[in-house]
């Protein structure tokens, strides 16, 4: 499971898997459009080029070798430079962190580093502020970022590192109980229960608070939905069936007259986060994929903001 991706969507980074119907690097644009930034691009592989879950389909996408993305993503801080921006923000996506995007910039400002880097108490984030005093042509952002002295940005909010499945459904349920900013899509019908545009619920069916049924997902008779369990996008959870402490990833069938219970279930993969097992079921009356095409899957999605844009660059695993 390295770089956060995981097997059940083969390798699909989780920052790009729909968590309370939108994906992490979706709402990771908005919350910087929101911020000021109002051009978006996207620099992706082919196999990428597809967007996240919840990407704004306005954006722009650019598709580059993997190998040519971190130079084209230079080009681009050399773009902001030119533009007269006093700070360059650095993202690459692999975690989920609640930052307060002012207060970061006004201590890189009072700090007078060329480079400011964010942690948390665990060491590390990918997140970085950098002055645009300190790009020049030609420079290797990749080992300038890995190997410059910073000043430390200390997070106080919600960080989740999204480094292994589990990590998702914890982002799921989080986000349900209000313990950080991420929020569900869609409307909350009513206290705990939210519902995204196109969901079906049949009225014998149970959805106990805090649950998330998501854009498109159809939730069939005597069906109970508990324990912050989350029907992502186009999903179809099956007559009787009972989902506890569990996602169903978008465009997951689950069958008939199950219990299923601490999983996460995507198409025809199960796994149980209980004893960290992953089965492939074959029996399509169990689980499937639901016969609603998915959206490609993005497999690269380190980020690279400025102040004035923003640009998606995939990359090599940075050092630390």
């Amino acid at each position: 499971m390295e770089g956060g991706a995981t097997p059940i969507q083969q390798g699909t980074p989780l920052v790009c898997v729909e968590v309370l119907g939108r994906s992490v690097v979706g709402r990771m644009v908005e919350e910087f459009r929101r911020a000021g930034i109002e051009l978006t691009s996207v620099i992706g592989n082919i196999s990428s080029a597809p967007a996240c879950a919840g990407m704004d389909s306005a954006a722009k996408i650019d598709l580059c070798s993997p190998e040519e993305a971190w130079q084209a993503a230079t080009q681009q801080l050399l773009a902001f430079k030119q533009s007269g921006v006093e700070g360059i923000l650095v993202v690459r996506a692999g975690a989920y962190v609640d930052l307060d995007l002012k207060e970061a910039l006004q201590f890189h400002r009072e700090n007078g580093q060329i480079v400011t880097r964010a942690f948390d108490k665990e060491g590390p984030l990918d997140i970085w502020i950098i002055d645009p005093s300190g790009v020049v042509e030609g420079m290797d952002i990749l080992s300038v970022l890995g190997t410059v002295e910073t000043a430390r940005y200390v997070v106080r909010g919600y960080v989740n590192r999204l480094g292994r499945p589990r990590d998702l459904r914890r982002l799921a349920a989080d986000g349900l109980t209000s313990r950080c900013r991420l929020r569900p899509q869609g409307k909350e019908i009513r206290p705990g229960v939210w519902m995204d545009e196109g969901a079906h619920v049949h009225r014998d069916a149970r959805i106990v608070a805090p649950a998330f049924i998501g854009r498109g997902a159809r939730v069939a008779e005597q069906c109970l939905i508990t324990r912050c369990s989350s029907i992502e996008g186009n999903s179809h959870v099956d007559y009787g069936t009972v989902v506890e402490d569990s996602s169903i990833l978008s465009n997951s069938y689950v069958g008939i007259g199950l219990d299923l219970a601490h999983s996460i279930v995507d198409g025809n993969n199960l796994l149980n986060l209980e004893r960290d097992v992953i089965m492939e079921v074959s029996d399509p009356r169990l689980i499937r994929e639901n016969r609603v095409q998915r959206r490609g899957r993005n497999r690269q999605s380190p980020v690279v903001f400025g102040l004035a844009g923003a640009r998606f660059a995939p990359a090599e695993e940075s050092s630390r």
